[in-house]
């Protein structure tokens, strides 16, 4: 029997020490699959990657071979300066957007925390008026109680028996109306405390009409410097160089070059200037609520067609434009990159 028993259990011994290698093989199969899936992935980053350092380094063997082409040199200096100025006008217009979110938070936010303010002292004022009531109530109660036990203490005569035990009924009533009346008091005492004490609902962030106001006046700074830019010829020549290469750009000779960068520097000055942006930006903000349309109620971004040439002047009747000026869809060629500063 012992025998027996001993056989059993290294049959069952070994069937566990089979199951658990199958499943170790299982294991390691995934395992390895796994690293496999892995080592492709890593691989084809890789070749990505190399190819992503050949371009860069592509790059800038054309950039140094513009650079010492006497030729080409300065034509690489004003490309670059081109990007800068597109850069500095971005980051303008950042700043310009950080600023307004702040400013708009500030005045949401205080709005919000005023209305939640007033909202628990009109809470505060029912409750109040409630455990008013109830206090009025108990001091009631207890006065009949009070009543009751000199009514009852004054009929102490053996002819007062059959009132003596009406009383005693009617007092003991009594005091169960004043505990439950001072329960009342209590619990709305307890309901003043938690509604005094309880916090403000947390701001929940700007409005939709706030993003979208900001989104205008975010396309309107772009435009204002699009249109101080290209007083001197710069805006569209900036937006040139972001699409195309340092080699595939040719300013002309020296003179030229120089002339060009010497625009540029007025071209610094013009967006780093901050005259008059406000009044300008807000007129166009005007004048885009008027023709702007969203693609559904809670976008914020509106709609690049919507400003158009056309749908400029489909507006023209209701919103007065200046004559001469050039009509500029920021949106729609991204100009500056404002796409990538829409609040959302």
């Amino acid at each position: 029997m012992i025998d027996k028993l001993g056989l059993k259990s290294s049959a069952q011994q070994d069937e566990e020490r089979l199951m658990q290698l199958f499943q170790n093989r299982a294991g390691l199969k995934k395992a390895y699959a796994d690293l496999q899936d892995e080592f492709h992935l890593l691989r084809d980053r890789l070749k990505q990657q190399e190819g992503a350092t050949i371009r860069v380094q592509e790059q800038l063997d054309a950039l140094g071979d513009a650079l010492g082409d006497p030729a080409k040199g300065f034509s690489a200096l004003v490309f670059f300066q081109l990007r800068a100025l597109w850069k500095l006008c971005h980051q303008q217009i950042a700043n310009f957007a950080t600023d307004l979110v702040h400013q708009q938070e500030a005045r949401e936010s205080a709005r919000h925390k005023a209305e939640g303010q007033a909202r628990r002292e009109a809470r505060l004022l029912q409750v109040k008026a409630r455990l008013e009531e109830a206090a009025a109530v108990a001091d009631g109660e207890r006065a009949r109680q009070t009543a009751l036990q000199q009514r009852l203490a004054a009929s102490q005569a053996f002819w007062h028996y059959f009132t003596r035990r009406r009383l005693a009924r009617e007092l003991e009533e009594q005091r169960l109306k004043v505990a439950g009346s001072d329960a009342a008091v209590g619990d709305l005492h307890a309901e003043f405390s938690a509604t005094e004490n309880e916090p403000l609902p947390e701001f929940p962030g700007l409005s939709l009409e706030a993003r979208r106001t900001i989104n205008l006046a975010i396309i309107g700074y772009g435009e204002v410097l699009c249109e101080r830019l290209q007083s001197i010829g710069l805006a569209t020549r900036a937006k040139e160089v972001i699409a195309r290469r340092v080699h595939e750009m040719d300013f002309g000779a020296r003179p030229d070059c120089d002339s060009m960068m010497s625009q540029i520097q007025k071209g610094m000055d013009l967006a780093r200037s901050e005259r008059e942006v406000a009044v300008q930006v807000k007129s166009k903000i005007e004048r885009y609520r008027a023709q702007c349309s969203y693609r559904n109620e809670s976008d914020t971004v509106p709609t690049a067609d919507s400003l158009a040439d056309k749908a400029v002047e489909d507006v023209m009747k209701k919103v007065a434009k200046p004559a001469g000026t050039m009509s500029w869809n920021v949106l729609a060629e991204d100009y500056w990159d404002v796409y990538t500063l829409m609040l959302r």
